[in-house]
C-alpha cells in the first residue's frame, strides 16, 4: 500500500517536529512527510515541487497566511488536498477558508484520533469541519437582506475612513490572524505601540471583539475572496 505523501506547513518548528513524529507512527494510512514549510510562500513552492497528497496548513504565519496560500494554490490548479490546522475557533475564519477552497478545518486543540479522522475524511474526498464549529457555522450562515447589507456596508466604510493609515494597516493584519507580536515584527514597531493602535482603532469602531473585527474587515473589503478559475 502506497504511503500518503504529506507536507507540513507551520512556522513553529517544535509543532512541526511533533506532527512529523505523530504521522510517521500511523499505520492506517501510513504517511511519508515529503517536506516542511515555515511560511505560505514556502508551502506553495514545495507543493509545486513535490505534489503531495495532503497539505496540513497553519492559518496564521508570517508573510502569506493559510488563507492566501489556499487561494494561490487553488488558482494554480493544485490537486493537493488542504487541511487547515489552527488555533482560531471563530466561524468567520472557517467560512472563508472553505470558500477559498480548503478541504477541512480542525483546531490545534483536537486529540490525535480527531486529527486522524479529519485527515481520512479529507483524503477520501470529503470536507471536514471541527465538531466544535459545525453548529456555529450554520448559525452564522443566515444572509442579511440586500438593503440591510448595503446600509451596513456604507456605515462600516464611513467608520473605516476615520481610522489613520496605520490603524487601517493594523486592522488588516489583525483580521488576517496575526498576533500583536507578529504585527510588531512585520511593521518594525514595538509591541506596546501595536497594542496602543489596536485599542485606538477598536475604540473608534466601537468594536471590542476580534471576531467582530474580522467581520468588519470583510465588510469593508480588506479580506476579499477572489477566486481564479
Amino acid at each position: 500500500m502506497n504511503k500518503v505523501r504529506m507536507l507540513l506547513a507551520d512556522d513553529h518548528t517544535v509543532l512541526r517536529i511533533g506532527l512529523r513524529a505523530f504521522f510517521e507512527e500511523q499505520k492506517d494510512p501510513a504517511f511519508e512527510i515529503v517536506a516542511e514549510a515555515a511560511s505560505g510562500e514556502q508551502a506553495i513552492e514545495l507543493v509545486t515541487q513535490h505534489r503531495p497528497d495532503l497539505l496540513l496548513l497553519d492559518l496564521s504565519m508570517p508573510g502569506m497566511g493559510g488563507l492566501e496560500t489556499t487561494l494561490e494554490l487553488k488558482r494554480r490548479g493544485t490537486r493537493t488536498r488542504i487541511l487547515i490546522l489552527t488555533q482560531f475557533n471563530e466561524a468567520i475564519y472557517l467560512r472563508r477558508v472553505l470558500e477559498a477552497g480548503a478541504n477541512g478545518y480542525i483546531l490545534k486543540s483536537a486529540r490525535g484520533d480527531e486529527l486522524m479522522s479529519a485527515v481520512r475524511n479529507v483524503l477520501s474526498g470529503g470536507t471536514y469541519i471541527d465538531p466544535s464549529l459545525a453548529g456555529t457555522l450554520l448559525g452564522a450562515a443566515v444572509p442579511p437582506t440586500e438593503a440591510g447589507m448595503e446600509q451596513s456596508t456604507q456605515s462600516a466604510e464611513d467608520a473605516y475612513s476615520r481610522l489613520t493609515p496605520r490603524e487601517q494597516q493594523i486592522l488588516k493584519l489583525i483580521a488576517e490572524g496575526f498576533s500583536n507580536k507578529e504585527i510588531a515584527s512585520s511593521l518594525e514597531l514595538a509591541v506596546k505601540t501595536v497594542m496602543s493602535h489596536r485599542m485606538n482603532l477598536m475604540d473608534k469602531l466601537s468594536i471590542h471583539n476580534r471576531s467582530k473585527l474580522v467581520q468588519f474587515a470583510i465588510k469593508v473589503g480588506l479580506l476579499p475572496i477572489s477566486h481564479s478559475q
